[in-house]
C-alpha cells in the first residue's frame, strides 16, 4: 500500500508541472526582403532556431517595416512589442553611443570571419557595448554585417582623386567628413530621394554599402563603381532578442538560440563573399563601370593624419552624450580593432 500511494503521488506531481510548450514568437525587421541580410535572417537563422531547438521555439517574420520602423525598433522590442528584431545601431545614435564609434574605423578586415571576431570580441571585453544593449531590455544574438562600403558615380571615375569638387552623398556625420576630406562636397540627401537625386544631379555620387547600392539599383543611375574590400562598413547589424523574455527562457532553449546564432555567422561568411562576387559580376555583365581602388585611394579614404583628430572629436561629443568613459572605449576599440586587422 505504501509503494501504491508513492506512485501515486509521483503521477500526481508529474501532472501537476507541465512540459515546456513550444512557442512562436515574432521577429521584426525594417528592411525588405530580397537583400543578402534579410534573406538570410528568413532562410537561415530563424529556421535555425527553430531546428536547434527541437521546435520548442518557431518564429513568424515580419519584414518590411511592417510593425517596427526603424526608429521604433529599439523601444518596441525592448517593451516586448516583439520577442526577435533587427536593429541598425546607426539609427539610435542617442540611445546606442559606443555604437556610434564604428564609423571612425574606415579601414576594416576585409573577411567577414574576422568582423564578426572583432564584434564578438567588443561586447566580451568592452562593457559598453552589452550595458547600453541592456538599458535598452536588448539581448544581442546574431551579428552581420553590410557588403564594404562602395562609391557610385553618375560621371565616369576611376580613383578616389575623381571625387573631388564633385556632389557626393553618405549617411551620418563621419562619412560625410570623409568626403570632404578628399574634396567632395558632401551631401545630406533622404535614402528614399537618392534615387531621383542621382538621376536629375542633385548629387553626383553615393558612397553606402555596396548590396544597398545594387538592391536599391542606385548602380542604373550611378553606374561608375569604386570599391574595396578594405573599406568595410563597419557598423555592425545587430540582430536581438527582448531581454526579459530570453532571460526568463529555460536554459536549454537560450542555449539552443545561442547555437543557431553562432551556427548563423559561420554560415553568412559564405553568403558575404558570394554576394559580393555574384553583384560584381552583375554589373560589369551590364556593361557598368568597376573599379577596384588602390592602395593610394584607400590610404586617401582612411586619411591616417586627420583620423586622430576626428576620433577624439568622437570621444568629446560622447562625453557630452553621456559615456562619461568614452576615450577609454576608443582606446579599447582602436586595440582591439588592431588584432583583427592582424588576423589571418
Amino acid at each position: 500500500m505504501a509503494v501504491a500511494a508513492c506512485l501515486v503521488g509521483v503521477v500526481s506531481l508529474m501532472q501537476a508541472v507541465p512540459a515546456a510548450r513550444a512557442e512562436t514568437v515574432r521577429y521584426s525587421d525594417h528592411d525588405a526582403l530580397g537583400g543578402m541580410r534579410t534573406d538570410f535572417v528568413r532562410e537561415v537563422w530563424l529556421p535555425e532556431i527553430a531546428k536547434q531547438s527541437n521546435d520548442a521555439i518557431t518564429v513568424r517574420d515580419y519584414f518590411g517595416g511592417t510593425l517596427l520602423g526603424p526608429k521604433e525598433v529599439l523601444k518596441g522590442l525592448g517593451d516586448g512589442i516583439v520577442k526577435l528584431a533587427y536593429i541598425y545601431p546607426g539609427h539610435h545614435p542617442d540611445q546606442l553611443i559606443a555604437h556610434s564609434i564604428f564609423p571612425l574605423l574606415p579601414r576594416g578586415p576585409a573577411r567577414f570571419e574576422n568582423m564578426v571576431w572583432f564584434y564578438r570580441q567588443l561586447y566580451e571585453r568592452v562593457p559598453a557595448f552589452r550595458e547600453e544593449l541592456a538599458r535598452a531590455n536588448w539581448e544581442p544574438l546574431m551579428l552581420t554585417a553590410g557588403l564594404p562600403g562602395a562609391f557610385a558615380a553618375t560621371y565616369p571615375a576611376k580613383s578616389m582623386k575623381d571625387l573631388q569638387g564633385k556632389k557626393w552623398r553618405a549617411s551620418g556625420n563621419w562619412p560625410l567628413r570623409y568626403l570632404g576630406n578628399v574634396g567632395a562636397t558632401p551631401v545630406s540627401i533622404p535614402w528614399d530621394d537618392l534615387y531621383i537625386s542621382l538621376q536629375t544631379g542633385t548629387v553626383e555620387g553615393v558612397y553606402t554599402n555596396y548590396d544597398g547600392i545594387h538592391m536599391a539599383k542606385l548602380d542604373e543611375v550611378a553606374s561608375n563603381i569604386l570599391l574595396s574590400k578594405a573599406l568595410w562598413f563597419a557598423t555592425p547589424m545587430v540582430h536581438g532578442a527582448n531581454k526579459p523574455w530570453f532571460d526568463a527562457l529555460p536554459a536549454e532553449q537560450q542555449d539552443a538560440i545561442r547555437a543557431a546564432s553562432q551556427e548563423a555567422e559561420r554560415r553568412f561568411a559564405e553568403v558575404y563573399d558570394q554576394t559580393f562576387e555574384k553583384i560584381r559580376a552583375d554589373q560589369i555583365a551590364a556593361g557598368y563601370s568597376v573599379v577596384e581602388l588602390t592602395d593610394e585611394d584607400v590610404a586617401l579614404w582612411e586619411n591616417a593624419e586627420k583620423l586622430p583628430e576626428l576620433q577624439q572629436t568622437w570621444v568629446t561629443e560622447a562625453e557630452a552624450a553621456g559615456l562619461k568613459n568614452a576615450a577609454e572605449v576608443m582606446e579599447q576599440v582602436r586595440a582591439i580593432h588592431a588584432e583583427a586587422m592582424q588576423r589571418p
